[in-house]
């Protein structure tokens, strides 16, 4: 259970006196680990005592090691804040230089052979299917749109409903089928979870994410990582995009009817785009 979620379950459980530093710290944790206890039960509405009792309460030896626990855990979450007051005392750079830094080290660190592995285990699945949450939620949508032509058939899990549809659009997975589903930073724990449960009905799950430390690497039967660092943003997507183009390039040319897929593809897309005539503005 994280910090936040144990910090919440204390609240429930504690007395009206204390349950509203709690519940406060719950919603306010990065203003929370910035506070004395005092300036804490201020905004809780609270006494100084109550703070410590609720710290108490919580697991801890007191409002001290409680704050610090939290500051570790929300290390990541704080990382855009200093980045931009970083930025602020530096001159900036180019303003694409984090994304071709990202995109260098994607490069760098793009696996050709595992590549090449999950191009062939989309080639060969029964369905394709793509999941991601927060902004993941569009790339996962981007890559199934992207595969459908060329596989025997894609779907984007996570196109709506949250959560609970995602698990009913998943109850016919089975063997033969393949998941692809992605996070970054801040990961995005039901992507876990839903990754776990589609590899235990028996499917095939891909990961794309941004380290071998990320969460999703041990819910994954193979793994493609997509650096995500940025000097200001809290993260970069400009690699998950490339990474996912270099998938479909591979499916692409390993599919022995890919030309004339296009070819069907572009005779029906045609007719309803306007076409760009050269030498005429």
């Amino acid at each position: 259970m994280s910090l936040l979620n144990r910090l919440r379950q204390s609240a429930l459980e504690a007395t009206p006196a204390i349950r509203k530093v709690g519940l406060w710290m719950a919603a306010h944790p990065l203003h929370a680990i910035s506070l004395t206890a005092d300036e804490i039960a201020d905004q809780a509405r609270a006494s100084q005592s109550a703070v410590n009792r609720f710290a108490t309460h919580a697991g801890f030896a007191g409002f001290v090691e409680l704050r610090a626990a939290l500051a570790a855990e929300l290390q990541d979450a704080q990382e855009p804040i200093a980045k931009l007051r970083q930025q602020a005392e530096v001159q900036s750079s180019h303003p694409l230089a984090s994304a071709q830094s990202g995109l260098l080290q994607a490069a760098g660190e793009l696996d050709l052979q595992v590549l090449e592995q999950c191009a062939q285990r989309l080639l060969q699945a029964r369905h394709v299917y793509t999941i991601g949450l927060g902004m993941s939620h569009y790339f996962a949508g981007f890559a199934a749109s992207a595969f459908m032509p060329y596989v025997q058939d894609a779907t984007h899990l996570s196109e709506g409903g949250g959560t609970e549809q995602i698990l009913r659009r998943m109850s016919r997975l089975g063997k033969g089928d393949v998941v692809l589903a992605i996070t970054v930073p801040r990961y995005s724990m039901d992507i876990v979870t839903l990754a776990r449960f589609a590899r235990e009905c028996g499917a095939t799950v891909v990961a794309l994410t941004d380290a071998a430390s990320s969460p999703l690497v041990g819910a994954a039967d193979k793994v493609l990582l997509a650096p995500a660092r940025h000097s200001v943003l809290s993260h970069s997507y400009v690699s998950v995009q490339a990474v996912i183009e270099a998938l479909l390039e591979r499916v692409v040319r390993l599919n022995p009817q890919a030309a004339a897929i296009t070819t069907k593809l572009i005779d029906t897309v045609l007719p309803h785009l306007q076409v760009r005539v050269p030498g005429r503005d």
